[in-house]
């Protein structure tokens, strides 16, 4: 059994990334959802970004994390969606319990991250559309480059940026199930 810190997109934790967390407990995963926005949710992307980045963007939000989860014993995957895939990836980079990373539609790129270098040894996955506008191709690259081979890269047919939330617009449900399952399968082999 992992354990995993999944993290919301900048729509809040909606019932999305509760429905996530809840196959991933019936995959055996100890699963905790720290809510960065205090309860706030968002029904428009526009908007939820435009909030996220008033409270200053990822960095911001690591803090919140840390102080709902800091009981957590031993190795924790972080993982999340959109600006969760950011913070998670912040998180990780940086706790030395991290045991992995899993980027569901976001990243960081490595030159916003002034000279701090991807841990040794820190598995990781990168999930996004082909055609996600949020997450460009220059930027996957440069992060596999910067992982140095450790970040493994699937990438999905369409645009859709959340295209892992059953019932948003932008749902894809093949590409949706594709992902969890490799989500699931990295968890399982980091068990």
């Amino acid at each position: 059994m992992a354990t995993v810190v999944l993290l919301h997109s900048a729509l809040g934790l909606t019932r999305h990334v509760h429905d996530w967390a809840d196959a991933l407990r019936g995959d055996g995963h100890r699963v905790e959802t720290p809510d960065m926005f205090g309860g706030e949710t968002f029904h428009d992307l526009d908007t939820a970004v435009a909030f996220a980045d008033g409270e200053g963007g990822p960095p911001a939000f690591t803090r919140p994390v840390i102080a709902q989860v800091r009981d957590i014993d031993g190795p924790v995957i972080y993982a999340g969606f959109s600006l969760g895939a950011c913070v998670a990836q912040l998180l990780a980079m940086r706790r030395e319990h991290a045991a992995g990373a899993v980027l569901m539609s976001g990243l960081v790129a490595p030159d916003w991250l002034d000279g701090e270098a991807w841990p040794d040894g820190l598995p990781a996955q990168l999930h996004r559309a082909a055609g996600d506008d949020w997450v460009s191709d220059e930027e996957a690259a440069a992060l596999l480059a910067f992982t140095d081979g450790a970040c493994e890269e699937f990438v999905y047919p369409g645009d859709g940026h959340l295209f892992g939330f059953e019932g948003w617009p932008e749902y894809d449900d093949d590409a949706s199930h594709r992902m969890f399952e490799r989500v699931s399968d990295f968890l399982g082999e980091l068990d």
